[in-house]
């Protein structure tokens, strides 16, 4: 049994059948409070028999983000790996 925190939206939901598919319908209303919208790109991951669906990341955040945890790296590595020993 898995329990939702105060930041996750846990739900049951069945597929629906779509063409030769199946798709997976989540009401507007929870999608929204997500800043999720039909332009928003998602990506869905699988792992074991948990699908896990998330809101892709902006290619030029994630560069950013990248650059400032190399940086930290450099500065600080040394003095991160101390103490996680």
């Amino acid at each position: 049994m898995r329990i939702a925190t105060r930041r996750e939206t846990a739900m049951i939901q069945k597929l629906h059948k779509h063409h030769d598919g199946l798709a997976l319908v989540i009401d507007r209303a929870t999608l929204a409070a997500h800043g999720i919208d039909e332009e928003t790109p998602v990506e869905v991951a699988f792992s074991g028999t948990t699908m896990i669906v998330t809101a892709s990341i902006d290619l030029e955040r994630k560069a950013l983000f990248e650059r400032a945890l190399a940086s930290t790296h450099d500065r600080f590595g040394l003095t991160l790996q101390k103490l996680a020993e």
